[in-house]
């Protein structure tokens, strides 16, 4: 919880507070805003509902509560130092209960530490969603941190499609280790063949889609993907701009000729499904997607991570913030999935073709704002985490979710067809 914590502030100082303060697009809080927000969940769940606490501060639990408190409300906020002062308070009181907790009783909150598992993947998703934000900023607005060197392409990679065989895997997460309430329960899955990319679409193949015409061709789109393209002007991925007939875009800390190699990312998911239209295939099932990333065909077993079970590090995929963004697809030949596909761990999140929605026999636990509010049917399923992903959430069950229309997550394309 202290590596998270010291790895948090470290993303705020990549920018000047009052840039902190600004809203990086209409929509969203203030970047800093996060800041406390994370304390103030730990505080509610911890202090709060685990060892009966009043709240610190009942000011921070109004203003930093994203569920009862509109967006708009989120301008007149603390200085980042008090903010600090308040996350040192909640975190002195916590590792107090910490040091007598007993992690074997009955409370499912403290039951193998669930809930300290739970604040502390908060935080790591924050840490993520602060990496969104950041990124919307201009680049002249941010400080570049020391990263790893750039990869070099790893050109003779066949841009083939695997074929995945049929037959039975288990899907989901069991409850022997921490994980959401919408991971479970294990269940089996049978699914017929079907072909998957064995690597994500680079910003060359998408910039096909684009210079084609894909964003003007009707017939590629779905009818609310068509609304949504008309009523925000679509015309290529977010960040992209067209300099006389080439492409460049806005990364992270600078603005630069289009690295071809490197996959599509700042897609909705009604840009991804109309450009595997265009390339006369489908997106994956979130199904189909984790039969391709955790299953072994030989041993008939499931991998926590596309590679097998070994933890995450630098030889195996691109997260954690090594490089502070995208590295070329297929360069971690390591971290391929038993099925053959590269990236499916880190880089970019992957969109699924499948609703948010609880599997048979969910339940919600802790709290139904965490799943079970989001079963809209206008949320879709995203696998396989990102560059800025901690190594925890790169697990092969772990779902995430955003609207169809949503385009700021580090989100990227891996089409499939039947086979």
């Amino acid at each position: 919880m202290k590596d998270a914590r010291a790895e948090t502030l470290r993303l705020f100082d990549l920018v000047r507070e009052i840039d902190l303060r600004e809203s990086p697009g209409f929509g969203f809080r203030p970047v800093i805003w996060h800041l406390a927000h994370i304390g103030v969940f730990e505080g509610y769940w911890i202090l709060q509902k685990l060892f009966g606490e009043n709240p610190l501060d009942e000011r921070y639990d109004r203003i930093f509560d994203p569920i009862n408190t509109p967006r708009e409300d989120s301008k007149n906020l603390p200085s980042r130092r008090e903010m600090e002062n308040y996350l040192t308070r909640v975190r002195e009181k916590i590792f107090r209960y910490l040091d007598e907790s007993d992690f074997g009783g009955e409370n499912p909150l403290m039951r193998d530490g669930f809930i300290f598992r739970m604040v502390l993947e908060h935080e790591y998703q924050h840490q993520e969603t602060l990496a969104y934000l950041l990124h919307m900023l201009s680049p002249e607005k941010k400080i570049r941190p020391q990263a790893r060197s750039p990869l070099n392409i790893l050109s003779t990679l066949a841009r083939d499609m695997v074929i995945v065989p049929a037959g039975q895997f288990e899907m989901g997460a069991r409850e022997d280790s921490f994980v959401y309430d919408n991971e479970q329960p294990r269940h089996a899955v049978e699914l017929p063949a079907f072909k998957i990319d064995r690597l994500l679409t680079t910003n060359e193949e998408y910039a096909r889609f684009v210079d084609e015409g894909g964003y003007e061709r009707r017939e590629f789109w779905s009818d609310e993907g068509w609304q949504w393209r008309v009523k925000e002007n679509w015309t290529c991925p977010l960040y992209w701009k067209r300099y006389g007939k080439s492409w460049r875009a806005q990364t992270m800390f600078d603005e630069g000729e289009l690295d071809s190699q490197h996959p599509v990312t700042g897609v909705s998911f009604h840009e991804s499904e109309a450009y595997a239209h265009f390339m006369n295939k489908r997106l994956p099932t979130e199904e189909e997607w984790e039969r391709a990333a955790s299953w072994d065909f030989r041993s008939e077993t499931k991998h926590r991570f596309a590679w097998g079970d070994t933890e995450p590090n630098s030889l195996l995929c691109n997260f954690n913030f090594n490089f502070w963004g995208t590295t070329p697809v297929g360069s971690f030949p390591a971290g391929a999935s038993a099925a053959g596909c590269l990236d499916m761990t880190g880089n970019v999140w992957e969109w699924t073709s499948t609703p948010f929605a609880g599997y048979k026999g969910f339940k919600a636990f802790p709290y139904p704002e965490y799943s079970e509010v989001w079963f809209d049917g206008d949320h879709r399923v995203l696998r396989g985490g990102s560059w800025a992903t901690r190594a925890p959430l790169l697990r092969t069950t772990f779902r995430n979710f955003f609207r169809r229309q949503f385009r700021i997550a580090f989100a990227g394309i891996r089409c499939a067809s039947d086979a």
